[in-house]
């Protein structure tokens, strides 16, 4: 999605990094015969105080990662995700309308030079509709070094819930003759990452809270289920949401106590998601286990990426 931040490289497997707070996570898939196939994949505990850069090329070398391009997630309460719609212009014009746009998502306390924007158009038929992106700087910069001192060039900086979406579009609502919409949460350590949409190109909310697993350890599941229910609301409010068909669940952080959780936010059929069960394996790869899969589903996401 920040295309502008990095680098630009040809069309190669690229790998997924998720660099969480209490782990790292690596992805490189395959594509053969339509088939979509993990050649590599691996998850190390990141300690506190360890160096991100020299424990994440430690990892690409246990997994037996030689692809050096990469994608990178960014998840932050502070990045800002929403979608525009504008009626049919000139690009020149486009481009105007959604700085002003970004300009107006960044007046809570953030000075515009210390924002880095980017967007996607999503149709252009009868409407232009698509996504807008606003997030720190510094952040993006702190990803970015992380991975180049592990020997990775970034090609990519997407921001985790997009790909999180990516991950179960092409995995699972792709396979749907009728999709729904649904209410994708990943739940990492102390960050939990919101998606609601309809398709590929109906995004309706993408929303990061400050609360993981830990804030859930440490009682603070009112906080947690408040702001679920706010952001399910504000999607019926502005993103002109009528109903959710399913609710899927993934993450490290997902579990059985999670379910009373979800029911008092939400009411709509709820599924643990493992996206290990749709893909394949390589057999040479180093095993992973199916219990470790909903940890990857954000780097499944940013392996599917490709550079702009």
């Amino acid at each position: 999605m920040l295309k502008q931040l990095v680098d630009r490289f040809i069309a190669v497997p690229m790998v997924g990094v998720d660099v969480g707070s209490a782990a790292l996570k690596v992805v490189e898939l395959a594509q053969t015969d339509h088939r979509l196939i993990i050649r590599r994949a691996a998850i190390a505990s990141l300690d506190q105080g360890a160096d991100a850069a020299d424990s994440l090329k430690q990892l690409l070398s246990d997994a037996g990662i030689s692809a050096t391009q990469a994608a990178l997630g960014l998840a932050s309460p502070e990045v800002i995700v929403k979608p525009f719609q504008f009626p049919p212009m000139p690009k020149k014009e486009l481009a105007s309308a959604i700085q002003l746009e970004a300009e107006e998502s960044i007046l809570n306390g953030h000075l515009p030079n210390d924002m880095a924007m980017d967007w996607h158009v999503l149709s252009s038929k009868e409407t232009i509709r698509g996504l807008l992106a606003v997030v720190p700087k510094k952040a993006v910069a702190g990803r970015l070094k992380i991975a180049r001192e592990a020997g990775l060039r970034p090609a990519v900086v997407d921001v985790e819930g997009l790909a999180l979406w990516n991950a179960y579009w092409t995995l699972v609502g792709a396979r749907d003759p009728a999709p729904k919409t649904v209410f994708l949460v990943n739940v990492g350590a102390k960050t939990t990452n919101l998606v609601i949409a309809k398709g590929p190109d109906e995004l309706m909310l993408i929303r990061d809270l400050q609360f993981g697993a830990e804030a859930l350890a440490a009682g603070q599941e009112s906080d947690w289920v408040a702001d679920a229910r706010d952001s399910i609301s504000y999607a019926f409010s502005v993103g002109g949401m009528r109903t959710l068909d399913a609710v899927y669940v993934t993450g490290g952080g997902s579990g059985p106590t999670l379910i009373p959780l979800l029911k008092a936010a939400v009411s709509a059929p709820l599924t643990f998601w493992n996206p290990l069960n749709q893909l394949e394996r390589d057999p040479d790869a180093p095993s992973i286990s199916d219990a470790q899969g909903p940890l990857l589903a954000i780097a499944i996401g940013l392996a599917l990426r490709q550079p702009s």
